[in-house]
């Protein structure tokens, strides 16, 4: 039977078995550079073989391997794939073995991250920060909008003339703004609790206006 391999073909590392004699393994680099992932195709040209992958430290640190124990049968041939991190960087060494120890071939992989990893990571956070400045803008001059209505309602114009009056409605104006800038959802708490506090004194300044006219008449 004729033998097809189409391991030279694929990218990554091809792995060849029992080529040059029984239980032999040769590998057509002794080193890989890769991003993502290696593709590694194992070719048998001899007896069904069994094959093991095994990773050093510092390979295993920057990805994995799902199936690294492997039977490859005569003739035929297997694709193992080595997933790398995303944040993967640096070298480490990949070890092919066979014939339970016997034979073993080591290959250097050197990582490097994808070309587009630093314009990503550039370009998120200025994303995120943009959309939250949106969003806390967008909350802070709704809550503004309302207090500003709400207090609208209740202020006595003519009585904003009284300095006293005058210089207690400018501090807390002052205090809301700061307020709307660090919290806008503790601002119109706060706005709130003005708000009935204004409502009662008015209340009971009209009730003076009241008995004062009703003393006149």
């Amino acid at each position: 039977m004729q033998e097809v391999f189409v391991g030279g073909n694929v990218p990554g590392l091809t792995v060849y078995l029992n080529r040059e004699g029984l239980n032999t393994v040769e590998t057509d680099k002794t080193a890989v550079n890769a991003t993502r992932s290696v593709d590694i195709v194992l070719e048998n040209h001899g007896k069904p073989t069994h094959v093991h992958l095994h990773m050093n430290d510092d390979l295993a640190m920057m990805g994995s391997i799902e199936e690294p124990n492997q039977f490859v049968p005569k003739g035929e041939w297997r694709e193992v794939e080595l997933q790398l991190t995303e944040a993967a960087q640096g070298s480490g060494r990949l070890e092919i073995t066979v014939g339970y120890g016997q034979e073993r071939e080591s290959v250097e992989i050197e990582v490097e991250p994808p070309e587009d990893t630093e314009e990503t990571s550039n370009a998120g956070p200025d994303k995120i920060d943009t959309v939250g400045e949106n969003a806390g803008s967008s909350e802070q001059g709704e809550a503004a909008s309302w207090v500003s209505e709400q207090l609208g309602d209740v202020i006595d114009t003519e009585r904003l003339r009284n300095p006293l009056v005058l210089g207690t409605g400018v501090a807390f104006l002052v205090v809301l703004l700061v307020l709307l800038v660090v919290d806008p959802f503790a601002a119109v708490a706060a706005a709130l609790g003005a708000l009935l506090v204004g409502i009662t004194v008015l209340s009971y300044v009209r009730a003076d206006d009241l008995s004062e006219s009703s003393e006149e008449d």
